[in-house]
């Protein structure tokens, strides 16, 4: 608890990602992580790897752009530095480490800081200027942040931005259960989504770590465009 408080203290962010816990949340994400880092690692390396293999490796003159990106713990950056001449990070509230990186980075890559359960004009048009967009365990968080205007419509202006990109990828969990269950419950209810490319189970919450029975999510990756 020190050192996230610490953490809290010392991350340059807008006053309101604070207020809203954005910034809370965020640490949480990274603690949450590394205490269960062994049962994340699949999950992790499946979503780097269903990006890569989308993209290709042929570098490119154009840009990226990455919503929601966090840690950036479910993305290949060096491939993704090799792959394209810009990378931009959007999110409500970027990470100490991932500051500094993008400070060092030339120029390479680049933050937006913005809220995104409704699209800013100018996260709109990153969009439309990227040749892809990626967006990665992000969907079904925004209805639940302060500033949603509700599931169905937060949904329906992300799938929007992404497919306003040149190309685009979706990976979203889609279903939640305890590990103890056969039974999915829906965490995205009366909203279609694209067909998946790929799907996989991703333990989220080992037992012990929220509740007795732990969690598992099933994720869905897809390419859109």
């Amino acid at each position: 608890m020190l050192l996230e408080a610490l953490e809290w203290c010392l991350t340059p962010c807008p006053w309101a990602s604070r207020r809203d816990g954005f910034l809370a949340a965020q640490i949480a994400i990274r603690h949450r992580a590394i205490r269960c880092r062994k049962a994340w690692r699949p999950h992790l390396e499946s979503c780097k790897k269903f990006t890569n293999e989308s993209i290709g490796r042929g570098p490119s003159d154009g840009s990226a752009l990455i919503l929601g990106s966090g840690h950036l713990r479910d993305f290949d950056l060096p491939f993704l530095r090799r792959r394209f001449r810009k990378i931009v990070l959007a999110d409500a509230v970027h990470p100490l480490e991932i500051q500094i990186l993008a400070r060092f980075s030339k120029g390479k890559i680049q933050l937006a800081t913005e809220g995104l359960a409704v699209p800013s004009p100018q996260v709109q048009n990153l969009a439309k200027q990227s040749e892809w967009a990626i967006s990665c365990c992000l969907l079904s968080q925004l209805p639940l942040g302060p500033n949603s205007p509700g599931a169905a419509e937060t949904c329906s202006a992300h799938l929007a931005l992404l497919q306003s990109s040149q190309s685009a990828i979706l990976i979203t969990d889609t279903a939640k259960r305890t590990m103890d269950s056969v039974d999915w419950h829906s965490l995205i209810e009366n909203h279609p989504l694209p067909t998946a490319n790929e799907t996989w189970t991703w333990c989220i919450a080992p037992p012990g770590e929220a509740g007795k029975d732990g969690e598992e999510r099933l994720v869905a990756a897809a390419v859109l465009n």
